[in-house]
């Protein structure tokens, strides 16, 4: 390995990295010590040295706030060392190289770390460049001066040198950069192929060096994660850079409260003195942040980049979801597009690579940081494939996502473009290019990376409500929504793709903005079914739960295991847990409510808190079976466990209906309670199954009326676009209730997947109530928690079909028959589609907000021949037609058609030979 090299300076000398393929050279000077007298100045060079350099530990981390002390979620990740040397002699680098000799002439990468310009360091344990350096590329990260050090600007000192008046900052990373150009060779690299990388303020940076002039036969490559950022409403300028003038006033006001009486006497002061004086100067000033300084940089490099104004090199650019989130509108994400957009106008032949991160990233258990969402800079994990330093509980998939990211990151810095094989030698899926005509995104997903086209689901930065409304592969029924604070709660079962059984799964949570009802987000596992006691081994499963407040303030899940007839209950302190075993419910001699004798077996309850007392609602009636009497009211005490009043029935089962206002409706289990006003509202699946109902009653003791429908997962009763007594789509069992969100209501149920009953996946709908507390059964759609139509701009999955029916219209599921069903199955993030389309299938979407809709396009797949008729009304004209000959690759086929405008639902209707699957849907427009 090439451990000894020769530099510019002098004789160095490396260590072995982890692989000891590789060498680190660690702390390599790069410019002379801006101490002293060079405080507040252009960086000068390097002085030469005598004898071997010892490149063997990382140098001291520029002067900045002791890393380590504070509990912001930054802290807990990776700056955790409070014992890490800090200095103003910080223009240092490092460089991974896999080279055995000079003469390799290998791609090299350079990396400006991020924080605002105020924090970061080379060495943070994210930023290890060994796995790039693994896939043959030199790795360099530069070190460079932040706060007050590194950005200061002052009257003085533009006076002493009005060619570098500031932005001290950016100087020490040019000088990094022409200090690499200048030495790479020595380390194996190839100076005519040098990429710069950097992420949040080293993305600015940049942007910053990549439209700086000097550079411009240097860089030929750069990449910017989480880097453009325009902020509608900006609580200070970080994202302005600010003028000269501007920032030399505010540099007097700093020095001023120093106690110096100028730049000299300032340069005399310590640097624990200066940067304590910086703290406070921030308590009523702006941070110091590069500045339009007229020499290095003279106008918003933003305006510069999207003007074209730097080399004709490739752009990968993007952002987490997570971030920056402005009136539920993600600012990087908006910012990273327009700039895109805007480039490619000014270099056509541009390209331009864009990509948005959003696997679910483990919580850490500290704080409210149970669910940190794709936060801002922890996408660096992925990118630098370092999962295994990071103390959060990854798993396997996310390991194999940061294997992909970091081959994409390394095939650009090779060669300008992401696309080619990982470095187990897999061709990685196609990332293109992001123009406005072709808006191609990469997302990076728990299930790995996703090619995506902008739209569809995703409408620019905001994610539209579809049902099933959590992800494809996820599949939570019987769900309980609750609104908690600001987010809205689903507790529900947990079944697994493609299971012999219900619920296989442990308890998880998902929980979504109020506001924003498309962004749901994972909670994680709240409970596991082996931490009830009487299932240690996990040969129960845990059926349907549901979560009440109880009168101390915490939050209760109530449920019940596969072969028991008790109820368990759980306690957490969060809405989304973890929760913990806290009792089973008993009667006050402690024996537990179903096995007294005349227990009726207690399933699926439902709880609600008023006061001191928890009312909860139980019971499971099958047809034919007189032994199960009906659901069950039952009362408990404040400590959420005991028995106040004995079980009493508020609705009868099949066998005890007749005559009364349930006959034909009776119920069957899934017991929900809610209030709205001074009603309260019964909910639970009929004795036909696939239907959700009602009753209701002024007592939350009854006695209850039935009311009626909700919804149908099959659509039964609905007689608006068919017939009512036509099922379109297959149903079976049924489970969920109502919840107020903002100002409306909505029902939550399941689908069913896989043609079974055991992979069922949590839908909503919008309801509305009568004048006299009546709910109007509802449609089932593809657009759910939307609040209103889907847009008709881009690409959409056909597994959002909220119609599937071929001309039996079969009401329960058929194993056979038209189906969603998802690529490897459980656990393993596969696309879903629809497998078996048969002549006369039909599959609707409802519903979309055409705008002179003059096309369609589909994917499909498998071995048939036929056409796909384009409907907007079951009984009405085709708009157009799609001819499509089966295949055993997704290929794509389309029709056009005169313009289309308004609400509708789109129908694809086959008629043809064998059996094809359908994968997307593409709207097109003239």
């Amino acid at each position: 390995m090439l451990r000894l090299t020769e530099v510019e300076n002098g004789r160095i000398r490396g260590v072995a990295g982890s692989d000891p393929r590789v060498t680190v050279f660690k702390g390599v000077p790069y410019a002379a010590p801006p101490v002293g007298k060079n405080r507040w100045k252009a960086p000068n060079p390097c002085n030469d040295w005598n004898g071997i350099y010892e490149a063997n530990s990382f140098a001291p981390i520029p002067y900045q706030d002791t890393p380590g002390l504070g509990t912001d979620i930054y802290c807990r990740e990776w700056h955790v060392d409070p014992e890490i040397p800090m200095s103003e002699d910080c223009l240092y680098l490092n460089i991974w190289t896999p080279a055995k000799s000079k003469d390799e002439k290998l791609p090299v990468l350079v990396w400006y770390y991020g924080g605002s310009f105020q924090w970061g360091y080379t060495a943070e344990m994210e930023l290890d460049g060994e796995a790039l350096a693994k896939r043959g590329i030199v790795v360099v990260s530069v070190a460079y001066r932040l706060g007050c050090f590194g950005n200061l600007a002052h009257k003085e000192l533009t006076e002493e040198s009005p060619d570098a008046p500031g932005n001290f900052s950016l100087l020490d990373q040019k000088a990094g950069l022409h200090w690499v150009y200048r030495n790479i060779a020595a380390f194996g690299g190839n100076p005519d192929n040098i990429k710069i990388a950097g992420q949040s303020a080293g993305g600015a940076s940049v942007m910053n060096q990549l439209v700086c002039e000097d550079n411009k036969d240097i860089i030929k490559g750069a990449v910017i994660l989480s880097g453009i950022i325009s902020l509608d409403k900006p609580d200070d300028q970080l994202f302005v850079p600010k003028t000269l003038s501007s920032a030399e006033e505010l540099g007097e006001k700093f020095i001023e409260s120093l106690g110096a009486c100028g730049i000299e006497e300032a340069r005399s002061l310590s640097s624990k003195k200066i940067l304590e004086g910086y703290n406070k100067y921030l308590l009523n000033n702006p941070m110091m942040v590069p500045i339009i300084d007229g020499v290095f940089c003279k106008e918003k490099p933003l305006d510069a980049f999207v003007n074209g104004k730097y080399p004709d090199v490739p752009v990968l650019a993007g952002n987490t979801v997570d971030e920056f989130i402005e009136d539920n509108i993600n600012m990087v994400e908006k910012s990273v597009k327009e700039a895109l957009k805007g480039a490619k106008k000014s270099k056509p032949d541009g390209d331009f690579f864009y990509y948005r991160f959003c696997p679910d990233i483990p919580g850490d258990g500290a704080g409210d940081e149970a669910y940190p969402g794709c936060f801002h800079s922890v996408d660096l994990w992925f990118f630098f494939e370092t999962l295994g330093k990071s103390h959060r509980a990854y798993e396997g998939r996310h390991y194999d996502l940061a294997a992909q990211m970091c081959d994409y990151f390394a095939n650009f810095v090779k060669t300008g473009n992401p696309n080619g094989t990982g470095k187990g030698g897999k061709e990685l899926p196609n990332w293109g290019t992001y123009t406005s005509e072709n808006p191609n995104e990469m997302e990076f997903t728990s299930r790995g990376a996703v090619p995506k086209k902008e739209g569809g689901i995703r409408q620019n930065t905001r994610r539209q409500g579809i049902n099933p409304y959590l992800p494809n592969w996820e599949y939570i029924p019987d769900g309980e929504p609750y609104v908690f604070g600001d987010r809205v709660y689903v507790y529900g079962s947990h079944d697994i793709y493609g299971g012999e059984t219900f619920c296989l799964g442990d308890y998880v949570c998902w929980s979504a903005p109020v506001d924003d009802l498309g962004n749901w987000k994972y909670e994680g596992v709240i409970f596991k079914k082996t931490q009830d006691p009487l299932n240690p081994d996990g040969h129960m499963c845990l059926y349907a739960p549901d979560v009440t407040v109880g009168p101390d303030g915490r939050y209760y899940l109530y449920y019940v295991l596969d072969k028991v007839s008790v109820v368990s209950v759980a306690v957490s302190d969060r809405p989304a847990g973890p929760y913990e075993f806290y009792g089973y419910v008993h009667y006050e001699d402690g024996v537990k409510l179903g096995d007294k004798a005349g227990d009726e077996p207690q399933f699926d309850p439902g709880v609600m808190t008023e006061g001191d007392e928890v009312y909860m609602y139980t019971g499971f009636c099958g047809q034919g079976d007189k032994s199960r009497s009906g659901a069950m009211f039952t009362v408990l005490d404040k400590d959420m466990l005991t028995v106040k009043k004995a079980p009493k029935i508020i609705a009868p089962g099949s066998e005890y209906s007749k005559g009364t206002s349930f006959e034909g409706h009776a119920f069957f289990e899934a017991s929900s309670i809610r209030k709205r006003g001074d009603i309260y509202y019964f909910v639970y699946s009929s004795e036909v199954m696939h239907e959700l109902c009602y009753a209701t009653s002024k007592s939350p003791e009854g006695p209850f009326e039935y009311g009626g429908v909700i919804v149908s997962n099959c659509d039964m009763h609905i007689d608006t676009y068919k017939k009512a007594d036509e099922p379109t789509a297959y149903g079976a069992n049924n489970h969920g209730s109502i919840v107020e969100i903002g100002d409306d209501w909505y029902i939550f149920y399941h689908r069913h997947t896989n043609g079974t009953w055991f992979s069922r996946q949590g839908c909503a709908e919008k309801i509305s109530f009568a004048q006299d507390g009546s709910i109007p059964q509802v449609e089932i759609t593809s657009c759910g928690l939307n609040g209103g139509p889907l847009s008709d701009k881009g690409e959409y999955p056909a597994y959002i079909a909220c119609n599937i029916f071929t001309k039996e219209h079969k009401m329960y599921v058929d194993p056979g028959a038209p189906r969603v069903v998802q690529v490897g199955g459980d656990e393993s993030y596969g696309e879903s589609y629809i497998k078996d389309i048969v002549d006369g299938t039909t599959i609707g979407f409802k519903y979309f907000d055409f705008e002179k809709l003059t096309g369609l396009r589909i994917k499909t797949r498998a071995y048939f021949n036929g056409d796909f008729e384009i409907l907007t009304d079951l009984d009405g004209e085709p708009l157009g037609k799609i001819h499509a000959i089966g295949s055993n690759i997704w290929t794509a086929d389309e029709c056009r058609f005169d313009a289309v405008s308004g609400t509708h639902a789109l129908y694809l209707r086959y008629t043809g030979t064998g059996n094809s699957s359908l994968l997307s849907i593409e709207f097109l427009h003239d």
